[in-house]
Parts: C-alpha cells; structure tokens; sequence
C-alpha cells in the first residue's frame, strides 16, 4: 500500500540512475529534485550546502568533507543494499538518517546467486565455450545435483534470506550463521558449517569486522571441498587466499560477482596478477556486480526509497 505523501518538502540531490518513478513521485509530493547521474564527487561537494536528501550508488563517499558541507542535509539513501560507501559514525553524530533498499533487489541477488551456483556446479560455461570451439566434451562436465547438499549462508539479511526462500524446492540443507541475529529459522554455528557444508554462499556487508572475514583460515576450515558464491561485497574475501584454497582443493570452483576493486583500469600491480589468475582459471565464473542489477529491482528500489522517504518526519 502507498505510504502516505510527504509532509515536509525536501530539495534532494540523486546522483546516480534510479527509476523514474522515484523523481516523478518526489515531484509530486512538492519536493524539488536534480537529477545528477552524471556528477561527481567534486562537483557534489560544491553544492551539497543546498540539499536536504541525498541518493547515492557507488560511485560517491560520503564522508566527513561531504557530511560538512551539508549543512542542511536529513537524510542519505543507498539506491541499493551496501552502506560501506557512507561514514555511518559520522552521518549519526550529525542527526543525519541513513537508510538503504534491499528489500527492493533482494529476490534479484538470489536469483543471480542461484543462477551462478548452478552454473558452476553444472560446468555450464565451460562447456559452452568448448561447444563454441567445436569440442564435444561430456564426462569431463558431468555435473552435481543441488539437492541433498548442505548450503552455508554467512550473513542472514535481505538476500540470504530470499536466496533461502528460492533454495527450499531444491531439497537442500540450509546451515545459517549471523553473529547479529538470534532464533531465527536456519540458524546454524560455524563449527557446524565447517563440519557439513558443502556449498558456502556469502551475504555479508562490508565493516571493518567483515573486511577480509573469509581468509585462507577460514576456507580451509571447511572439512569437505566446498563451492563458493559471493554476491555481496568484495573485500569480505581475500582473493589471493581463495585461489590458495582453490589450488589446494578447498575449493572446487567459485562464482564471484564482486571483486576487491572493481575498477579494473586501476588496479596495483599486486591486484593486477591476483586478477590474472582469477581470469585464467577456469574454475572461477566472474560476473560484472550485476546481482541485484535487473528491470524489475530497479522499479522495486525507486519504490521501497520512496516508500521511506515519505516515512521520515
């Protein structure tokens, strides 16, 4: 049910893409709003001072210099799931309401870990670059069946929790762990994990507690080789330790669609062979940070923002 209009009438900055519905229903409710898909970080910080709202993606910091200047700002929103792009300690000293919107591309992320999860388990890739090349390879690429496996969730938000739901019709064995969460339905230990699982899907946000969580240690804790999804940030998992792991079969195979930097013409010389060997192995399935990147989420996030910045009083 639409939440009710707008009380206050805010002047708000968006400075990435975001469906249209949300413009046009911010407009409507008497709010003004620049539309900047095209700004940067600079040309934010110059004029910031004039703004109550702020939606970002990505692509812009908002730290201290930003938090400031922004002498009239209420509120920052993440078009999407991730806050590690906000200063959080910093926003909250200043009364500023942060808020995001994965319930918008929750059922997006899960239905891309599922597809990439099948895909790795099933040789998918593999065989269709060797198809293309006119090999006609079979027991090589003879699959596993999802169902019966124990998959190990670490993180149980939004997404863990839809990828949860879409896993149930596969006869699987949800092992959950979520140092945040308590009673809650598939609730598992990490020593009962590293004991059962056979499937590790990752859904953590990106803190400093979570930064590099999933190290060499970690992976080879497992007491079966494991097959490995990550759909949520980066830097929780240590790519040069996922290959070690990979290399001493820890891992079967992985299927990333984040990486440590994802601005791939700005790597240092160290990220740059770690991401050699990623791409040379064709164990390893990449995608481009599209999880959560679909038609439908796009509409539903414009939505659930909307819905959240009527709420705000």
């Amino acid at each position: 049910m639409e939440s009710a209009i707008l009380n206050t009438k805010y002047s708000i900055l968006i400075t990435d893409e975001v469906h249209p519905l949300l413009k046009e229903s911010l407009e409507k409710d008497g709010c003004t709003v620049n539309y900047r898909p095209d700004i940067n970080e600079e040309e934010v910080l110059e004029i910031i001072s004039r703004y109550n709202g702020l939606l970002i993606n990505s692509k812009v910091f908002v730290g201290k210099e930003i938090l400031d200047r922004a002498a009239q700002l209420k509120f920052v929103c993440r078009i999407g799931s991730g806050l590690d792009t906000i200063d959080l300690d910093y926003a909250k000293q200043k009364n500023i309401i942060v808020f995001n919107s994965p319930e918008g591309n929750r059922n997006a992320v899960a239905e891309h870990a599922l597809g990439l999860l099948l895909n790795i388990m099933n040789n998918i890739s593999i065989a269709n670059a060797q198809v293309k090349n006119k090999h006609w390879i079979r027991e090589a690429n003879r699959g596993n069946e999802l169902s019966g496996k124990a998959i190990a969730m670490i993180g149980y938000g939004n997404t863990a929790q839809a990828f949860a739901k879409i896993l149930k019709g596969f006869d699987v064995k949800i092992l959950a762990y979520d140092k945040y969460l308590n009673n809650f339905e598939n609730q598992s230990s990490l020593e009962t994990i590293f004991e059962q699982a056979e499937i590790l899907s990752i859904h953590l946000p990106l803190t400093a507690e979570t930064k590099y969580m999933m190290d060499y240690s970690f992976l080879s804790s497992f007491k079966k080789p494991i097959w490995l999804i990550n759909t949520s940030r980066g830097k929780v998992l240590r790519t040069a330790d996922l290959l070690l792991a990979l290399n001493g079969g820890k891992i079967i195979s992985a299927a990333l669609d984040v990486l440590e930097n994802e601005k791939l013409n700005s790597m240092s010389e160290e990220e740059r062979k770690v991401f050699e060997q990623l791409i040379a192995d064709k164990r390893i399935l990449l995608s481009p940070h599209i999880a959560g990147w679909t038609h439908e989420s796009k509409k539903k996030i414009a939505e659930v923002l909307l819905e959240k910045i009527r709420a705000i009083h």
